[in-house]
């Protein structure tokens, strides 16, 4: 073998060796080694004068030299196509998640193979092409048959990718069946990674016939309802104002636009409502249904709209309704959850009415007021000074209280309580309740644990931000028992 042969053999090897070996590599590497192979061929066959590597048919008897020149001249045409194809890539795939980029270049990529395998074939190793052709079209037909689900899906997946109704990342809902985020886009499925943890893998073809809503564009915010009932003798209008009240204690729910609700339905016993409202995200949706329909119940309640035997109940206790209000609404303070009947009414009896106007404040941060503040109706907001400006904590409204820390240390409130609605608050001093205590000092301890529970208690968590800290129990003991000047014996 001549020195010429010997440099085509080598730079067929080369090829062949790099083209296979370097397939883990980076793109930068492989493109890199692609384009110096083929100047290299290329300035080998200027060496030998041929400008453009298309042969004529082999005339027997075919030597060595021109049957590796038509080597060197598939390689050289192979390195060319790969060099197109990666161009074509770095060219459209700029934006990582653009599927009509990704699709346009693997189907320009799969014709410049083809066509580069019928050059090769024709023009630079002359065999019959024709034949070939005639035998692949009755294979393409055999195959079509075999494979028209799996091509089903493949040309699905073309017309999907083309219109791009969703991209990896997008969070989709599929024919009410299937809602999560895409994780992967491939030509015969996409996969899902579901709420549930799962992942789901759909077919294309399922896909391009399905009905398809992209909750993540043109925003991730996410549209519900939730739907209830209440008597038919509770007036619309106020039902509707509280299940709005009940809104505000949710901070999940945005308030622009702004939740609503509406009557529905009219029965001759019960009548039917329903809450509308927006979250940022799908994935606050099930806690903050939960929380409305926690805080809708407690609003309800406490304004008489759930409990028709407490309107009958004044009658038979000789109470009035008001009385019958702020015991109910002691009662279901964790504070006094140890006192008895007798004793919540005669600090019910002591209870001072407040009535806020929106915007008014019911305490400052930094003031000294021993008082428990308790709900009846209406929502305050809780906002704490945060450096120049003030930072909200949140909302609290009927049937929650705020204040239990401040009335027995005298210690200043940590946040100002504003009305966010009309408000009807009551005022419990803290002189109310001493006589209670000197007549049992035994309910100190009681009170500390009772303390401590509401603090832990969900659906205080907002309020809890409001109060200072009230130390160890020991601490906290103390400063009861020296407030109100009894000592522990």
């Amino acid at each position: 073998m001549n020195l010429t042969l010997l440099s085509a053999a080598m730079l067929v090897a080369i090829t062949i060796v790099g083209v296979l070996g370097l397939r883990q590599f980076s793109d930068k590497v492989r493109i890199t080694f692609d384009l110096s192979c083929f100047l290299a061929i290329s300035f080998y066959f200027h060496k030998q004068g041929i400008f453009f590597p298309v042969f004529p048919p082999l005339q027997a008897p075919a030597d060595s030299g021109a049957l590796w020149l038509r080597a060197i001249g598939g390689a050289w045409w192979l390195l060319g196509s790969r060099i197109i194809v990666a161009a074509l890539w770095f060219a459209l795939h700029r934006d990582r998640r653009s599927r009509g980029a990704r699709l346009f270049s693997d189907l320009f990529a799969a014709a410049i193979y083809v066509a580069t395998a019928a050059i090769v074939l024709n023009s630079v190793f002359a065999l019959p092409v024709t034949g070939v052709v005639a035998t692949s079209g009755v294979v393409a037909i055999v195959l079509g048959l075999a494979l028209q689900n799996t091509l089903a899906d493949v040309f699905s997946g073309i017309a999907v990718g083309i219109e791009a109704p969703f991209g990896v990342g997008d969070r989709i809902q599929i024919a009410d069946k299937i809602e999560g985020i895409v994780v992967q886009v491939n030509w015969r499925s996409i996969r899902i990674h579901t709420d549930g943890d799962d992942m789901a893998i759909i077919p294309n073809s399922l896909i391009a016939k399905a009905e398809i809503i992209n909750r993540s564009i043109p925003s991730p915010r996410r549209a519900a309802s939730v739907e209830l009932s209440c008597p038919g003798s509770a007036v619309p209008d106020r039902v509707i104002e509280t299940l709005l009240h009940a809104t505000l204690l949710c901070p999940d729910i945005l308030q622009t636009p702004a939740p609503s609700a509406v009557l529905t339905q009219l029965g001759a016993r019960r009548n039917a409502y329903k809450i509308s409202f927006i979250v940022g995200d799908t994935s606050l949706l099930g806690s903050t249904k939960d929380l409305l329909l926690q805080s809708v119940r407690r609003q309800l309640h406490y304004a008489g709209f759930l409990d028709q035997s407490r309107r009958e109940e004044p009658s038979k206790l000789n109470l009035s309704e008001e009385a019958l209000t702020t015991r109910s609404l002691l009662r279901d303070v964790i504070l006094f959850e140890c006192l008895d009947e007798q004793q919540l009414d005669s600090l019910a009896a002591l209870l001072e009415l407040l009535r806020l106007e929106p915007g008014e404040a019911l305490f400052s941060e930094g003031a000294i007021d021993a008082a428990l503040y308790v709900v009846a109706w209406g929502i305050l907001e809780l906002t704490q000074q945060s450096g120049a400006s003030a930072e909200t904590l949140g909302c609290i409204g009927a049937g929650e209280y705020v204040g239990e820390i401040a009335m027995f240390t005298e210690a200043p409130h940590a946040a100002t309580a504003v009305a966010r609605t009309h408000c009807k608050v009551y005022r419990l001093p803290r002189n109310a309740i001493e006589p209670l205590l000197a007549k049992h000092t035994e309910f100190t301890a009681d009170l500390d644990k009772s303390v401590r529970r509401g603090m832990e208690a969900l659906h205080r968590k907002i309020a809890v931000l409001a109060s200072p800290d009230m130390g160890p129990a020991e601490q906290f003991l103390q400063s009861i028992r020296s407030l109100l000047h009894f000592n522990s014996d």
